[in-house]
């Protein structure tokens, strides 16, 4: 992948500081620390309910951390939620496809909301079918798609918008 002129070389992918995330009396994580470099690949292996998908929430804003601090291309995940959100794509361990509309209404949906211009939109869903090995299912409903089809979706979908991190949970 091609540098990006607009980031800086330095700057971290992502920066977790102290993230800590209860919920009662519960402490899903645990003063956790890291950092992954850009360019680099990162996973976080654990056991069932060790709270590896309570950290990606936090670092994708769905969840917000309850001590600590996380950045994701220098963007507070709490301050900067938008800009972060921008700058990631997301492959959640549960389907996010709306099985009830066929591939390309997912892929139309995913570029609305990720500001893809109009006049891009056609091809980035053209790229993206392509990509995932899809042309052909395109204009077929989702539910009719077998799992291997719906996790390629899903991943051509994270990548549409050209994002600078991607997370898979559960891959």
């Amino acid at each position: 992948m091609a540098a990006d002129p607009n980031m800086a070389a330095d700057i971290s992918a992502i920066e977790a500081i102290g993230l800590r995330r209860q919920y009662g009396d519960v402490v899903a994580v645990d003063s956790i620390s890291f950092e992954v470099r850009q360019g680099e690949f990162f996973a976080v292996l654990g056991p069932n309910g060790a709270g590896k998908t309570t950290l990606l929430h936090m670092l994708t804003t769905v969840s917000v951390p309850t001590d600590g601090a996380a950045r994701v291309l220098d963007h507070d995940v709490v301050k900067d939620m938008v800009a972060v959100r921008r700058s990631l794509g997301m492959v959640f361990q549960d389907s996010a496809l709306d099985e009830r509309m066929t591939a390309r209404e997912n892929l139309e949906i995913h570029a609305v909301l990720y500001g893809i211009p109009r006049s891009d939109r056609a091809e980035a869903i053209r790229h993206a079918l392509e990509w995932a090995s899809l042309e052909e299912a395109g204009d077929r409903l989702v539910r009719t798609f077998s799992g291997g089809m719906k996790r390629r979706l899903e991943l051509a979908r994270a990548l549409m918008h050209r994002p600078r991190v991607l997370f898979l949970d559960e891959p």
